[in-house]
């Protein structure tokens, strides 16, 4: 599978407000990204939406400091969705998007 068939697969579940499993398809990514050099920089954005998506999960569970702490991280790589160009940029900033418009619906 593609990366981004897997992407649009990651969309969807979002959409459906499966964050637990977002998260878990982000880091299957991740891992498999942050070891080779070529996709390193890319992994990172990567780790970002692991963080994003976890964080309104964890939001939803009522850890309200886990969650702030954790979107902390996301922030901390947010920047690399605009800057760090590839052929998946597209697909990244609307998973961005995606991100904002479900932390507004479960964190008011």
């Amino acid at each position: 599978m593609n990366l981004q068939t897997q992407l649009n697969e990651i969309i969807n579940v979002i959409n459906n407000n499966d964050f637990v499993r977002a998260h878990d398809l982000f880091e299957e990514l991740w891992r498999k990204y942050k070891n080779d050099e070529k996709t390193r920089k890319e992994s990172f954005i990567l780790k970002a939406f692991v963080n994003g998506t976890v964080c309104i999960e964890l939001y939803k569970m009522k850890r309200i400091k886990h969650s702030i702490n954790v979107w902390s991280t996301y922030k901390k790589y947010e920047y690399l969705i605009d800057e760090f160009k590839t052929i998946n940029s597209t697909k990244y900033q609307e998973i961005k998007q995606l991100i904002y418009k479900k932390r507004e619906e479960f964190i008011k």
